[in-house]
């Protein structure tokens, strides 16, 4: 497929509607559309991804290829959420309609490694449902993630949830390249507007590269902070939430990702919960397919 051709795929999956894409059918339909294989690794009964696919047999860990550990990998955790009512936290009436949108990160990551012929890239995606009749997770509830015991304070910062149970599982190395990509926060949206993914690493090289490779493909991009007064005073502990009551929402959700991810000098996380959706339209735009094809080409 061509660059423009991989766009549009990305775009159709975005589009689609959960009757169409769905918890039954969403692998058939990632390989036929991008043309490449789709392996299946189930995970545990008592984790996020099980729990609020009310343990659908097809909820689970979803990766493009099996590379081994001891090669350098750039390796795409994309999220996938194929709906989100958001839990017992449901939305409010008149923001269910977008929300088929969830699983762009999951659309972004295979549709770029179909595209992208390097032997040591990978997408890595967690993918599950975030509904409410089905789902087992309530409020209040613990869950055991990686070394963390997280609170859940908030059902619908589940993305948040799967992205760190799929980075929990994820065999990391010093060498490999993490990108974790999300419609993770509407906060994102405030902070660097509705046209633009917001960026967040702690490796300036990273950001610049990312950055020279969005204004390239001509997508919208921008920085945010780690700061770590908010890592120290959230998520320095055993036990944590999944949502904390603090201003810099889309900073905070990207800590709490940080805390799964074992070498976070290599790690780059995009929060596309704008930027992959035109509003005005109804559309899914395909970002940020264009950039992450000349990032990784750069890397």
């Amino acid at each position: 497929m061509t660059g423009k051709q991989t766009v549009q795929c990305c775009k159709k999956l975005v589009d689609m509607p959960y009757n169409k894409l769905n918890l039954t059918n969403y692998r058939e339909k990632l390989s036929k559309l991008l043309k490449i294989k789709v392996n299946f690794q189930e995970t545990k009964s008592i984790g996020p991804i099980k729990l609020m696919s009310g343990q659908h047999k097809n909820s689970g860990i979803i990766s493009t290829d099996h590379v081994s550990a001891k090669k350098r990998r750039i390796i795409i955790v994309g999220k996938g959420i194929l709906f989100d009512a958001g839990g017992y936290d449901a939305k409010p009436s008149g923001k269910f309609a977008d929300m088929k949108i969830d699983m762009a990160g999951m659309a972004s990551a295979c549709s770029v490694v179909s595209q992208l012929s390097a032997e040591n890239l990978v997408a890595y995606c967690p993918v599950s449902t975030n509904l409410i009749a089905n789902s087992q997770i309530l409020p209040g509830d613990e869950i055991k993630i990686g070394n963390k015991l997280v609170t859940i304070s908030n059902t619908d910062a589940e993305g948040r949830l799967i992205l760190a149970e799929a980075l929990a599982a994820l065999t990391q190395t010093p060498k490999d390249i993490i990108i974790t990509v999300a419609t993770l926060t509407g906060a994102v949206g405030y902070a660097v507007g509705e046209k633009a993914t917001g960026v967040f690493t702690s490796n300036d090289a990273l950001y610049e590269k990312y950055k020279k490779s969005s204004d390239k493909a001509g997508e919208l991009a921008w920085r945010l902070p780690l700061w770590e007064y908010l890592e120290k005073k959230h998520f320095r502990k055993k036990q944590i939430k999944n949502s904390v009551k603090d201003k810099p929402g889309a900073s905070l959700a990207a800590l709490f990702l940080k805390q799964f991810v074992k070498y976070p000098d290599n790690w780059i996380h995009l929060d596309i919960a704008y930027s992959c959706w035109d509003k005005k339209k109804e559309k899914a735009t395909g970002q940020p397919v264009k950039t992450l094809i000349n990032f990784i080409k750069l890397l």
